[in-house]
């Protein structure tokens, strides 16, 4: 074994040089120990990075080595490698492990697409050195198939045909070629080979570049025999898809044949399989008709595992898993009110298809594909016109959709030179979704601006609007907002799903002792009772969630919010609006001749609503607001801030919440890994245990691949005493009434993270990250 033949330190330089002769035998430039600033201004070393262009892509690498680590180290290890890569936009990653992982950490470094080579692997890469050419001598060399590999394999690459590779969508998708320098399994180099007659059209560029996006494919080649169009060469330049012109290439008769309905296009595709032993690239996710998949849902689709291809006459052609099932024949025939013509296929294939045509990511491309607009809008009348296209509605209704499917709360569309970037928030965190052509930037702002109610052609100011969309059956609130940036304006949707305004107390994670707490508070007859944190941390939803939990028939609760985000049945809400004088002050002033039992201010943000808002707590009513400050305590002293004075807080106010919201831990790939000591020791401190492992997700489909699957409240609650009372009377410090309300049994917001780290729900660095810690300030 080669480890047995020097020590650590020597194995460790051995391999790190041979790994650099290799890369620079493929013309790699090679650096060790390299160090490299991230965005995070934070600077890390890796091993080696070797960056090489060679005419078909243009590349930066990362490589780490381990040597004999146990699981917990190899584990700790390569979280710290990808967050390093991720921090410096390193997209390839090596990781040479001797002797080898364990398949859990092997699978773990995959999960964050990280290529891995054991000590056996790496040993056979290393065998071949040979010297290969820098760049191409040119792509007009290239005329054929077989000249685009032998090409390939000039340079180094090693070369899977007619490769099918799951996506971050969950979705397979084929490619007539995949590439990768030094490594067969993952492959960051796609090509398709279209033979389209007569011509390459955008629809079909887009296609491409959707599932390479969707496989995490950076490098994308198209080689086609057919006349290229004007618009997909502009798209292909935008999205930096390289075309190469091929020559035309000889088709059999077979092959050749038309196949103009669904059940020749299924009939081909298990003619190819059977003839070649071995799966076939199908067109069966491309062959579905849009009329025809409106015919039958989603949910009917998947429960009988079949997909509507075609319409002819009367007829609905599916391609069925079991064309005898005669239920599933009755129930499409029920639906669509036509007679069903079943097709046998595959039952994988239609699941992909299903996942395919159903998921919006390829048809948002088509979609956009088919708008009848210039390549570039510059003027308004012309956005407008493209803004009220039927494509262009349909590709901005699919991309809702898309975020209600995946839990988001925010979908934010930002433009930059050269693509439109979609992004999803989930779980708190932005996730990139899809990269849509920068030529449907105006339009989609102008779609969305006529959807809001706002003013089409005012590119200068940030605008403000809110519209609903019916998506899979749920109804959606949106809250659109605009703003002009250097690259044109941006926009971003607030998804407000209706559902929400029925959430309960017990559903935000309050722990038991801290949730009887809070609903005495709410028992009150009067008095003020204040949620703090900063925006995001759910102050809205603990507010909506109290008012859920009051005798909302026998009392009379007035609300006055700016926005009112979501709609109470029996409860009058006031929306803020200062074109019409209506402010929280004023409005406030207005309720309180309303006869009301509760208000609900939406945010107490200057002097005057904060001391009308004592008044009306001192007046025999209960307040519910919320106001910004890091901590319960803080909250107390940014009251003093806005003019109140001390004994008019001291009398008025009941309790105060301070939260966050931090991400739970993934049930389906969660697993322990021993942590940093910065960890270690603030959950000691918090918790009095000693404990060096905690559990972490590994990433799955499940959770997206980030090891988080949903959220959950952090909450500090402090209850008015007697004692506080008398400490705010007396001008006490904040760290005298912090340390007396700990006394009082206040569990402070750390400890409520540290506990719920206890129970598994989350992590020690969500904790971190996310509470506010009181002895940082005292």
């Amino acid at each position: 074994m080669l480890q047995n033949k020097v020590k650590d330190t020597e194995l460790r330089k051995l391999v790190s040089k041979r790994v650099a002769d290799y890369l620079s035998s493929h013309n790699y430039q090679v650096e060790s120990d390299v160090k490299i600033t991230g965005q995070s201004g934070i600077e890390h070393i890796f091993d080696i990075v070797a960056r090489r262009n060679d005419g078909f892509t243009a590349r930066t690498m990362a490589v780490c080595i381990i040597l004999g680590s146990n699981q917990e180290e190899e584990s700790s290890s390569i979280f710290n490698f990808a967050n390093k890569a991720f921090d410096t936009g390193i997209n390839e990653r090596i990781l040479i492990a001797i002797p080898k992982l364990t398949p859990e950490t092997r699978n773990l470094a995959e999960k964050q697409r990280i290529k891995v080579f054991d000590e056996d692997r790496l040993e056979d890469l290393l065998i071949t050195s040979t010297k290969r050419p820098n760049r191409l001598e040119g792509m007009n060399n290239i005329s054929s198939r077989e000249d685009l590999i032998k090409a390939l394999t000039n340079l180094g690459y090693t070369i899977r045909e007619n490769a099918r590779i799951k996506g971050r969508s969950g979705i397979s998708h084929v490619f007539d070629v995949v590439a990768s320098d030094i490594n067969t399994e993952n492959y960051t180099l796609g090509i398709d080979i279209l033979k389209k007659q007569p011509a390459l059209e955008l629809q079909d560029v887009a296609l491409f570049d959707a599932k390479a996006f969707d496989c995490g494919i950076s490098d994308k080649v198209i080689a086609t025999t057919a006349k290229i169009t004007p618009d997909a060469q502009q798209f292909a330049d935008a999205q930096k898809v390289k075309l190469i012109k091929l020559n035309p290439i000889p088709i059999s008769t077979e092959e050749s044949a038309a196949i103009t309905t669904a059940e020749e296009v299924v009939k081909t595709s298990a003619k190819t399989e059977s003839k070649n032993g071995k799966p076939a690239i199908t067109d069966l996710r491309q062959s579905p008709r849009p009329e025809a998949l409106k015919l039958i849902p989603e949910v009917l689709a998947r429960r009988y595992t079949a997909i509507p291809l075609n319409i002819v006459g009367n007829t609905l052609e599916m391609a069925m898993a079991d064309p005898s099932d005669i239920l599933a024949l009755e129930a499409f025939s029920a639906h669509s009110k036509r007679r069903i013509k079943p097709i046998p296929a595959d039952a994988r294939e239609i699941r992909e298809s299903i996942d395919f045509n159903y998921k919006g990511y390829g048809d948002i491309e088509k979609y956009l594909s088919r708008m009848s607009i210039p390549s570039e809008i510059t003027d308004d009348r012309l956005a407008i016109d493209a803004a009220i296209d039927a494509p262009l509605a349909q590709a901005l209704n699919l991309i809702i959709e898309e975020a209600v499917k995946a839990r988001s709360s925010d979908v934010h569309i930002e433009p930059n030179e050269d693509r439109l970037r979609v992004r999803f928030r989930i779980d708190g965190t932005l996730q990139d979704m899809m990269s849509l052509p920068i030529t449907a930037h105006r339009a989609i702002i102008s779609r969305i601006k006529i959807l809001g109610d706002m003013n089409i052609a005012d590119h200068f100011h940030a605008l403000d609007g809110q519209f609903s969309v019916n998506a899979g059956g749920r109804e959606i609130d949106i809250r659109a907002a605009t703003a002009p940036t250097v690259n044109g304006e941006m926009s971003v949707l607030r998804l407000l799903d209706k559902s929400r305004a029925t959430i309960e107390l017990s559903q935000l994670g309050f722990l038991p002792e801290s949730l009887e707490k809070y609903n005495k508070m709410l028992k009150v007859p009067y008095g003020m009772i204040l949620i703090s944190g900063p925006t995001g941390a759910g102050k809205t939803t603990t507010l909506y969630a109290s008012i859920n939990s009051l005798d909302i028939m026998r009392q009379n609760i007035i609300t006055i919010e700016d926005p009112a985000e979501y709609r109470f049945k029996d409860i009058n809400q006031i929306q803020v609006n200062v074109q019409a004088g209506i402010t929280f002050a004023s409005g406030l002033r207005s309720i309180l001749r309303l006869d009301p039992d509760v208000i609900l201010v939406g945010e107490i943000r200057d002097s005057e609503t904060a001391n009308i808002a004592v008044q009306a707590a001192l007046t025999g009513h209960l307040m519910l607001s919320s106001i910004h400050a890091n901590n319960t305590t803080g909250v107390l002293y940014r009251l003093i801030d806005l003019g109140v004075e001390p004994f008019l807080i001291a009398s008025a106010v009941v309790g105060v919440v301070a939260q966050r919201m931090v991400r739970r831990v993934c049930p389906y790939c969660q697993h322990t890994i021993e942590v940093p000591v910065i960890e270690q020791v603030a959950y000691e401190r918090e918790i009095g245990e000693k404990r060096t492992k905690f559990v972490y997700g590994s990433g799955c489909k499940s959770c997206a691949f980030t090891g988080y699957l949903g959220r959950v409240g952090l909450f500090e609650i402090m209850s008015i005493s007697d004692e506080l009372r008398r400490l705010m009377l007396s001008g006490a410090s904040p760290s005298e009434i912090h340390n007396q309300a700990i006394k009082d049994g206040m569990i402070t917001m750390m400890k409520d993270g540290m506990l719920k780290v206890k129970d598994n729900v989350t992590t020690p660095s969500e904790v971190l990250r996310s509470a506010y810690s009181p002895e940082e300030q005292y």
